[in-house]
């Protein structure tokens, strides 16, 4: 396609200059909307990752290979003779696409208290280094996380402390099946009270310190039931995990999940947030088909006369295909500047100051996670990339009809048009 047929285009498109402006606006104000619907679902999906990884679940972890669902309590790294849990956790940070790495203990128990009682998952962490994968310590509201100055301290959600008529300071008993068949039970102090927004979390999870679990268990120090790893890029979990249950095979057998894996609901959400976003696009590609196939059928009938002669002194019926298609391209490309520059601003609120979907309800639970009121975007350039060559394939498409039927114009009959 020479320069002189682009040139040509370009000053057809303005020979209607309020047409013109209308298809392009209508196109571009499109075109700024699919940058936006693509950085909230961006946004959204990444914070519905992140609020689903960060409270306990963390981005990927290792277990004996048996050990996931029913966790039962002796079903331990390394099996019955444990594991050297410093060398295990240093060698999964050893590799470079991981953040931090922290062992865990489960438990399951009943935590009475002088008047009531209720049935709660025990979790056994090492503070310091739970505090690099989560962060159920930013969601206390009474008390504090887990220190190391209170071996004996235990950390609930506060629907449970309500349960049980606790609070802060109070002395509790935990009462579970130990390891070795028995019954472990001690008193503990409650330290502190957290609020997640998840029902199951706030009734029914107890925060200790790993050593105090392990005790409680009846489990040597070397026997442990998981450990949580935090990545520096949370979209690489999943090849992350198959190579760390390579590496980690050679020494003992070992399940390594990511979360998709761990958490179906929310890897559903994810794969359905993006098909909403496929079909938004879809709907819009759908309707610039219409738009660009309306501009450019009137451009076609307003010039009859006028292409009927260009054939008729010698312009061939594929340089008329080419001329149609060239002046829908430079429409579709006029509007994607005109799009781009509507969209930044867009983009920048909705990165910057996020947009509010719940109103005063605050947090609102979503597919088995919690998600803030205030919608953050996120930059998708893959998203932003598609769309424009969506535009554009769609522009080229749509001009094919008009430009094969100008193209089938006999010029004796074009130029006898009005």
């Amino acid at each position: 396609m020479s320069g002189r047929l682009l040139r040509l285009a370009w000053r057809n498109l303005w020979r209607n200059p309020r047409r013109t402006l209308i298809a392009m606006a209508a196109i571009g104000l499109g075109y700024a909307m699919l940058l936006f619907v693509a950085c909230l679902m961006a946004g959204l999906r990444q914070q519905m990752i992140e609020s689903g990884t960060d409270l306990v679940l963390s981005d990927i972890e290792v277990h004996a290979p048996s050990y996931y669902q029913d966790r039962p309590i002796h079903q331990t790294l390394g099996g019955r003779n444990g594991t050297d849990v410093s060398a295990l956790v240093a060698a999964i940070a050893a590799d470079p696409r991981v953040q931090a790495a922290s062992p865990r203990v489960y438990g399951y128990g009943l935590v009475s208290a002088p008047h009531q009682s209720a049935g709660a998952q025990l979790l056994g962490v090492v503070p310091d280094q739970e505090q690099k994968i989560t962060v159920l310590q930013t969601r206390m509201v009474k008390g504090s996380y887990l220190t190391g100055q209170m071996p004996k301290g235990v950390v609930m959600g506060d629907k449970l402390a309500a349960t049980i008529g606790v609070e802060v300071g109070s002395e509790i008993v935990l009462l579970t099946p130990a390891a070795d068949g028995s019954t472990g039970n001690d008193l503990y102090t409650v330290a502190g009270m957290f609020h997640t927004g998840l029902d199951a979390m706030d009734r029914g999870l107890v925060l200790m310190s790993l050593a105090s679990l392990q005790e409680l268990l009846r489990l040597p120090p070397g026997r442990i039931h998981e450990v949580g790893i935090k990545l520096h890029d949370i979209t690489t979990a999943t090849k992350t995990a198959a190579a760390l249950a390579v590496q980690l095979s050679k020494t003992f057998p070992v399940r390594v999940r990511a979360w998709p894996e761990l958490a179906p609901e929310l890897a559903d959400y994810v794969q359905f947030n993006r098909r909403v976003t496929f079909i938004l696009f879809s709907i819009f590609f759908l309707l610039a088909v219409m738009g660009i196939v309306n501009t450019m059928l009137m451009a076609i009938i307003e010039r009859t006369r006028e292409l009927g002669m260009l054939m008729a002194v010698g312009m061939r019926p594929v340089q008329v295909v080419c001329l149609i298609v060239a002046e829908a391209a430079s429409l579709a490309g006029a509007s994607l500047v005109l799009g781009g520059a509507l969209g930044a601003p867009l983009l920048w609120y909705l990165q910057v100051h996020g947009l509010n979907m719940g109103g005063n309800r605050g947090a609102v639970s979503l597919a088995g996670v919690v998600v803030g009121p205030l919608w953050y975007g996120r930059q998708d350039f893959t998203a932003y990339t598609q769309a424009a060559l969506g535009l554009a394939v769609t522009a080229l498409v749509s001009a094919l009809y008009p430009a094969l039927r100008a193209a089938r114009f006999r010029p004796a009959e074009a130029l006898r048009k009005v």
